[in-house]
């Protein structure tokens, strides 16, 4: 939910107010609150948003901590993840999806703004198959994610 003060004077007594993202899966859910706000499609369907952070360029960074199990409301969406909204336009799009049965969560920036650190919690929790972040026969572990473009800029 976005806050406009009237006026753009933060002292002012009246505000406007309009959803900026509403999570659902409108591949399940066709109409309704269940399918989630105009900006949420397919590609890009996620829920229980629970990390929100802003990057310095206006950039919203939603992450996950919701249900996996890819059954009934939740058929499709997938492992916990982290997206992208451009908080101008309201396009939202996937950013990385954590390893099964994770949490993605926490978020910074290093000094110079060219490296994101992601926190992947509990990965493997309540779900088979995971080995992140080591692979092969190893127990699933929590670990601090690393990212940086292929171009050096900055992140965000």
């Amino acid at each position: 939910m976005r806050w406009r003060p009237a006026g753009e004077d933060h002292l002012a007594t009246g505000f406007d107010w309009d959803l900026f993202v509403l999570a659902g899966n409108p591949a399940v859910h066709k109409d309704g609150l269940n399918a989630g706000s105009a900006n949420v499609n397919a590609g890009n369907m996620f829920n229980s948003p629970d990390g929100l952070i802003f990057g310095n360029d206006g950039v919203l960074w939603i992450q996950t901590d919701g249900k996996y199990s890819n059954k009934d409301d939740f058929e499709g969406q997938g492992n916990n993840q982290m997206l992208a909204g451009d908080t101008a336009t309201g396009e939202i799009q996937r950013f990385m999806v954590g390893p099964i049965g994770c949490e993605v969560t926490g978020m910074a920036f290093s000094p110079d703004r060219k490296t994101m650190f992601v926190g992947i919690q509990h990965p493997g929790e309540k779900a088979s198959g995971s080995h992140f972040p080591d692979g092969g026969d190893s127990v699933p572990r929590s670990a601090i994610v690393a990212i940086r473009r292929d171009d050096g800029d900055v992140m965000g």
